[in-house]
């Protein structure tokens, strides 16, 4: 595959996510509309492994494998769909932008990495500040919109 179709796939689905997880979990509730999306996707995993032939290692670490990575994506599924019905998509989106923060704290914290110079983490700090500014009034106006954000952030956590 070539980068920019690579570039250009990662960018559709990184932007039209949070949008159909809002749309999705409208009519039915979010259990509904994470459960719906996780077994769409097994389904379709598993119909491009028998089209291309793919065997399924069915050994005990295996196994283990799947349910250890299944039980994280549910979670972090869930807590995004709960946290989506409070806040908006563009919300999600930014959010979820924390990802490489967060992976990069916890890769300092649990992986002794030495990532965070005092310049890395001064633009980390002002990047949430000007978040948090941003987006105070918003969601301080949508009821739930603080708990939505911070099922978010868990979500991204798990993620």
């Amino acid at each position: 595959m070539s980068v920019p179709a690579a570039f250009l796939g990662v960018i559709l689905i990184w932007s039209t996510t949070p949008l159909a997880i809002k749309w999705s979990a409208e009519g039915g509730g979010f259990l509904f509309g994470v459960s719906a999306r996780m077994l769409l996707g097994a389904v379709c995993c598993l119909a491009l492994m028998g089209l291309f032939s793919v065997p399924m290692p069915r050994d005990r670490r295996a196994l283990a494998t799947y349910v250890i990575a299944g039980i994280g994506m549910f979670g972090s599924m869930t807590a995004t769909y709960w946290g989506a019905q409070y806040i908006p998509s563009g919300v999600v989106s930014v959010l979820f932008g924390l990802t490489p923060v967060v992976t990069g704290v916890l890769a300092v914290q649990w992986l002794g990495e030495r990532l965070f110079t005092p310049g890395r983490i001064g633009g980390a700090l002002l990047g949430l500040g000007g978040l948090m500014l941003l987006f105070n009034d918003e969601l301080g106006a949508l009821g739930n919109g603080r708990l939505g954000a911070v099922a978010v952030l868990l979500a991204v956590v798990l993620h």
